[in-house]
């Protein structure tokens, strides 16, 4: 009965009141409900229950708890940050802003963003007709299915978050005179320098730069870093160095 559900009847069974909950909807696609029934109104009364039963059971579950289902024709990516880098930055402006849209449209768009070069062996681009349909089919899909492969991308883009933080964080160089005049304030400009820099490092058009695997341009960003910090730790070297034989 539960793979009857699509990743769309989510926001339903979601409903907080479920007196709410459009349940006719639920009785329609899932039992098969239809007006023009034998006896329509004493299938009606005993399948309204059975519905109840059914969305109340299926509100209790955990849906952190859904495992991935490996046997699902969806694939993925083997680690999420071997996507593009405009779809994790497209990605990640989606999981900081979940309220956008309803649970089962920020889902759907989540996997579509995540899975759509791995399923249409082709570019993403958000506003193709392409991937909207791919987003669609998502919706339509079977919805334990696809909360478990959310569930997988959202833990892989955590865990991918922190080791990228940690590595970075590991030589990370403060310039004080940079944050004496602000600094901080060209964070807003990180994209755009990056696609500049994609451009440069790779010899390639802004189009190109887009479509570049977001694991390679990481890559190249902390071997900057890391010669940077190595530069640095140089210098502090060869200034202390020149401190001792000043003292002495």
């Amino acid at each position: 009965m539960r793979d009857k559900f699509k990743l769309r009847h989510l926001d339903i069974l979601i409903e907080e009141d479920p007196e709410k909950r459009d349940t006719s909807i639920l009785m329609k696609e899932i039992l098969g409900y239809k007006q023009s029934f034998f006896s329509k109104t004493k299938w009606f009364l005993k399948n309204f229950v059975k519905i109840k039963e059914i969305t109340n059971e299926i509100v209790s579950i955990k849906y952190e708890d859904i495992e991935l289902d490996k046997e699902h024709h969806i694939k993925y990516p083997a680690a999420i940050d071997h996507i593009s880098y405009l779809q994790m930055v497209n990605l990640q402006s989606l999981t900081n802003s979940p309220n956008d849209f309803t649970m089962s449209e920020h889902m759907a768009r989540v996997i579509a963003i995540a899975t759509y070069s791995e399923n249409k062996f082709s570019k993403y681009e958000p506003e193709s007709e392409s991937f909207i349909r791919y987003k669609n089919y998502i919706l339509e899909s079977k919805m334990f299915s696809m909360i478990g492969l959310y569930t997988f991308i959202m833990n892989g883009l955590e865990k991918v978050g922190k080791s990228w933080d940690e590595k970075f964080l590991s030589v990370e160089v403060i310039d004080e005179d940079l944050e004496a005049h602000g600094g901080e304030q060209l964070q807003q400009f990180n994209i755009i320098n990056t696609i500049k820099t994609i451009c440069s490092d790779f010899n390639c058009d802004e189009s190109e730069a887009w479509h570049k695997s977001y694991y390679m341009v990481m890559s190249n960003s902390y071997s900057k870093a890391y010669a940077n910090y190595i530069q640095k730790q140089i210098q502090i070297t060869k200034e202390a160095q020149i401190r001792s034989k000043q003292i002495n």
